[in-house]
């Protein structure tokens, strides 16, 4: 999720962090940024359907929000 409320893939954050690979869920991008060294702190928020994990990697600037595909409102759909 964007800061707009955008839903985008996991695949947009390989404009900061070019080595990425296939990170598929929340976690696997926690353990991927800690093995890298940086400092890493995530909390799982509630939600009424679904799932949302917020994840920040300050050393990167980086604080996204992982949700399940259910939460995502594309921009078209506004």
């Amino acid at each position: 999720m964007a800061r707009h409320g955008e839903c985008f893939e996991v695949e947009i954050l390989k404009r900061k962090i070019p080595d990425l690979g296939d990170i598929k869920n929340p976690y696997a991008f926690i353990e991927f940024m800690r093995r890298k060294g940086y400092t890493v702190t995530f909390s799982d928020i509630g939600a009424i359907r679904g799932k949302m994990v917020k994840v920040e990697v300050p050393e990167k600037d980086l604080a996204p929000i992982f949700i399940s595909p259910e939460l995502c409102v594309k921009p078209e759909d506004r």
